[in-house]
C-alpha cells in the first residue's frame, strides 16, 4: 500500500467514526429521561408540604424542625422523591412565601390554616 493509499483509508474510518459519534451523542441528548420532570415534581412537592401545614397545630416550628417532620411522611418515602433535602425543601418554602406574601414559616403556617378555614366556611355556607 502507498502512502495515499493510507491516508485514504484513514480518512474513511475516521469518517464513519464521526457519523456514529454524533449519532450516539444526538441519541444521547434528545432522549428524555423516564420520570416525572422537574417542574411536576416540584409542584407534587409544594402540594404536599401544603397539606401537611393544613395538618400541623403547632405554628411556632423552625424549618429544619419542619423539614424533619416531613422526611417520616409515607409519601415522601417513594423513589421519585429520593433526592428531597433541605436545600430543595428551603426553595419550596422561598416559593411559599412568594405565593403567600409572607416573611417567615410561621406567617406561611397561620396564612395557610386562614385559606383553609377560610374554605371550610365558604362550603358551610
Amino acid at each position: 500500500m502507498t502512502k495515499d493509499e493510507i491516508q485514504f483509508w484513514m480518512l474513511i474510518a475516521f469518517a464513519i467514526a464521526f457519523v456514529l459519534s454524533s449519532y450516539k451523542v444526538y441519541f444521547l441528548f434528545s432522549t428524555p429521561l423516564e420520570g416525572v420532570d422537574t417542574q411536576t415534581q416540584h409542584n407534587q412537592l409544594e402540594d404536599i408540604i401544603i397539606d401537611f401545614i393544613k395538618e400541623l397545630k403547632n405554628s411556632e416550628l423552625t424549618s429544619t424542625e419542619l423539614f424533619n417532620q416531613l422526611k417520616t411522611l409515607d409519601s415522601l418515602q417513594d423513589t421519585p422523591y429520593k433526592n428531597f433535602n433541605e436545600n430543595r425543601f428551603n426553595q419550596l418554602l422561598q416559593k411559599l412565601f412568594y405565593t403567600y406574601k409572607v416573611q417567615t414559616l410561621n406567617e406561611l403556617i397561620i396564612s395557610i390554616h386562614q385559606t383553609v378555614r377560610g374554605t371550610s366556611n365558604e362550603n358551610d355556607l
